[in-house]
């Protein structure tokens, strides 16, 4: 709702019968820690994320608590870090146990869980929600079994011999079965979602060895086995942000100090969720710098550096909406200047592939607008748009449907013009 040039969201249409919390994770991409970042452009979305996020919603009679965690991304600790693990991940079984047990070590029963990332942080916000989806959230006693139950889960995805398998399922049956305190704990709560959103900014799927390095060695590539390419039940609502122009298999982009397209992102998605939680809208607005008129920044040149040796993908747009994906074309991208031939044509065949801008990036884009008009304002320059070629895509499929109470669908795609924070996109695989 607007009042006077403000923002409210309004009451959510749904009130709480009891006293809860909400407890939202927060995992950053490989290479970023936006708490030791000192430039605010170099602030990534998932920070920006958590730092939005206010502390109580006072929408409900009594406010509702809301916990958040950021965690910062792998290859963050030291220079050996940033090389070795940034590139193969090997400290991702950490990542998901601080971020899990961040979640065992507050959750009561009847809260709600809220798993966000982006990059190997997505991978990380899918896998700590695979992981309740299997055992439920443990007891803050019983943390001292996870690695094991870790351990015995990733021996099961890539077991192939019939009896190890058999064996590894009696392993893991006290904490998968109906009746393990882990799965009794999250039924408790109202509805039995025991995961209220999960939110991702595409997804580096691949936590071994990038293919360049390790040339034809899947056993390198796939150090994990676990299988998380559908949308579990568990799961209420599910959401991800794609980069239509993204093209590396499996590296991340750095950050852009003109972050006009992944501020977009950000508001694409505090628009859909905004029902769900509590945002501080006046930092929300303060976070877009403005370069170029809404939607028209030009995306910028994913393979430079030690990308122009990456693995290339090419993305393919969707060509019409369905009942699993659910997949969209955010406006902005009709913004560009230099839209692909592929889009215009997805597009112009089914306009209702194309996303309506909701209520709060309504207001975002006037915001954007009366920024640039103001004479105080002094934006960017603008970046070389000559290394802009056209539009390069990677088809994206994912399973999942459902509904719930306030969508008709559980599960949404959206494709973006460009990067989403300061990092560039991989495929959700």
């Amino acid at each position: 709702m607007f009042d006077d040039g403000k923002y409210d969201a309004g009451v959510p249409p749904q009130q709480p019968s009891d006293t809860y919390k909400r407890i939202i994770v927060c995992c950053d991409g490989t290479w970023q820690d936006g708490l030791d970042a000192r430039q605010k452009w170099k602030y990534t979305n998932i920070l920006r994320l958590a730092r939005s996020i206010n502390h109580v919603d006072d929408r409900f009679d009594p406010p509702v608590h809301q916990v958040v965690f950021y965690q910062n991304g792998i290859g963050t600790e030291n220079l050996y870090d940033k090389i070795i693990d940034g590139v193969t991940g090997a400290s991702l079984a950490n990542k998901v146990e601080e971020a899990y047990g961040f979640v065992a070590h507050n959750y009561r029963p009847g809260d709600e869980i809220f798993l966000f990332g982006f990059s190997r942080g997505a991978y990380t916000a899918r896998m700590v929600a695979m992981f309740i989806g299997a055992i439920g959230v443990l007891d803050r006693t019983q943390m001292d079994h996870f690695a094991s139950i870790f351990l015995a889960y990733q021996k099961r995805g890539k077991a192939e011999d019939e009896e190890e398998k058999r064996l590894l399922d009696e392993e893991l049956e006290p904490w998968t079965s109906s009746s393990a305190s882990g799965k009794m704990r999250v039924k408790a709560g109202p509805g039995h979602f025991s995961i209220k959103v999960i939110g991702v900014f595409d997804t580096v799927g691949s936590v071994g060895m990038p293919e360049e390095l390790t040339l034809t060695s899947q056993k390198i590539k796939n150090i994990f086995g676990f299988p998380d390419h559908r949308l579990g039940h568990h799961i209420k609502r599910a959401y991800q942000a794609l980069a239509l122009d993204e093209t590396r298999a499996d590296f991340i982009g750095g950050g852009f100090e003109e972050h006009d397209l992944s501020d977009l992102t950000l508001n694409w998605l505090i628009a859909n969720i905004e029902d769900a939680l509590s945002f501080n809208y006046d930092y929300v607005t303060s976070l877009p710098q403005p370069d170029a008129p809404w939607g028209t920044q030009p995306p910028h040149d994913p393979l430079t550096g030690i990308y122009k040796v990456a693995k290339v993908s090419r993305r393919q747009p969707p060509s019409e909406t369905d009942e699993v994906t659910h997949e969209t074309i955010h406006p902005s991208v009709m913004a560009q200047p230099n839209l692909s031939t592929e889009v215009k044509h997805a597009v112009d065949s089914n306009p209702s592939i194309l996303h309506q801008l909701l209520p709060w990036e309504i207001k975002v884009k006037e915001v954007w607008d009366a920024k640039l008009q103001s004479e105080s304002f002094r934006p960017h320059v603008l970046a070389d748009v000559s290394t802009v070629e056209k539009l390069k895509h990677l088809k994206h499929e994912d399973d999942a449907a459902g509904t719930d109470d306030f969508h008709s669908s559980r599960i949404h795609n959206s494709w973006l013009q460009s990067s989403i924070g300061p990092v560039m996109q991989e495929l959700l695989k």
